[in-house]
């Protein structure tokens, strides 16, 4: 066998190491955190509505509830209920975060949407980044059961690297060896210095400093799973990402939008000036929050609308169509 073989052979079993990890056991799930833990501004919230319909509001990989605070008081103000979690081993400390896995995060979410499922006659569930994948998947498993009466989804990965929609995908090419980098190492330093200004432009409350290898690599091999099920899902579903974002490349939406099944599907892509944040945490950016607000309002509320839901004494969509024929000869609308 020549070297050239042997050399391939080893860079192949590299990446198959890099890319699948070794085995492990389940882990048991993590204690919920004592609150005194929490770090400033973390904490998960609940802004109790008056519609009957309340949105499950899920953070980031390494954020925390901060991240999507600002959209549930949005949320809130519309007079629905907004409820945002805190994931296990988020919030806290990295050492925390290097217990959990992606398995840990999927069913802390799934069982507070079942929970309050049987609370109120509609749930919404919107996820970010890590978040937005995980309402992805509760969808699609509970497809047949409980399903949620939509999704929205922020800046959602479901492949980090790759061949999709006829180009190379190379967002973080040293993703492809977590499973051999967790081996030597459980926390990643990220040594990012922010320049002065950033953290206003684009405020952000969660593991800033390091990453937790183990927890990566068990979000990035989940991928896989979920994409399989996207043809699930049936809900309306609203989309949102930047164009330009440095985290999350922008070929996710077109993956996740046209693998959905779903007959009501928005998806709304923009293009952020350069201004030295990873235009990835849209909802707390200075420039595109209020767009980002904008378009999921209109989303929420044509959604609402049509199921029956108005919360504003609107009649709902068909029921306005059918009180124009009752007020009308059929003659009387042809023009």
């Amino acid at each position: 066998m020549s070297l050239f073989v042997v050399l391939c052979l080893i860079l192949c079993l590299l990446l198959l190491l890099g890319h699948f990890g070794l085995p492990e056991p389940y882990l048991p799930g993590p204690p919920a955190p004592d609150p005194d833990r929490i770090m400033a501004e973390a904490a998960p919230y609940r802004f109790e509505g008056h519609s009957g319909v309340c949105f499950i509001l899920c953070h980031g990989f390494r954020g925390s509830a901060h991240n999507t605070r600002s959209l549930g008081e949005f949320i809130h103000q519309m007079g629905h209920t907004a409820i945002g979690v805190l994931l296990p081993g988020h919030g806290t400390t990295i050492e925390e975060m290097t217990k959990v896995r992606y398995y840990h995060w999927y069913d802390h979410l799934e069982k507070v949407f079942l929970e309050e499922r049987s609370r109120y006659r509609k749930v919404v569930l919107v996820g970010f980044s890590l978040g937005g994948m995980l309402t992805l998947d509760v969808a699609a498993r509970n497809a047949d059961s409980f399903r949620p009466a939509a999704l929205i989804t922020i800046s959602a990965p479901v492949f980090l690297n790759g061949f999709y929609n006829g180009r190379l995908v190379l967002a973080h090419p040293t993703a492809a060896l977590s499973g051999i980098m967790r081996i030597f190492q459980k926390e990643y330093p990220l040594d990012k210095k922010l320049p002065p200004g950033v953290q206003r432009q684009n405020p952000w409350v969660g593991y800033m400093d390091s990453m937790a290898l183990d927890a990566f690599h068990s979000f990035k091999i989940s991928m896989r799973a979920v994409r399989n099920r996207l043809g699930r899902i049936s809900v309306p579903y609203c989309s949102v990402m930047a164009a330009n974002d440095q985290t999350v490349s922008a070929e996710n939406q077109f993956y996740i939008y046209s693998r959905i099944q779903s007959r009501e599907k928005r998806a709304f892509m923009l293009l952020l000036p350069p201004d030295l944040t990873n235009m990835h945490s849209l909802l707390t950016h200075h420039y595109a929050s209020h767009k980002v607000f904008h378009f999921i309002r209109q989303f929420i509320d044509d959604t609402l609308d049509e199921s029956g839901q108005a919360e504003n004494g609107t009649p709902p969509l068909m029921e306005r169509v059918k009180n124009i024929f009752r007020r009308n000869k059929p003659e009387d609308l042809i023009h």
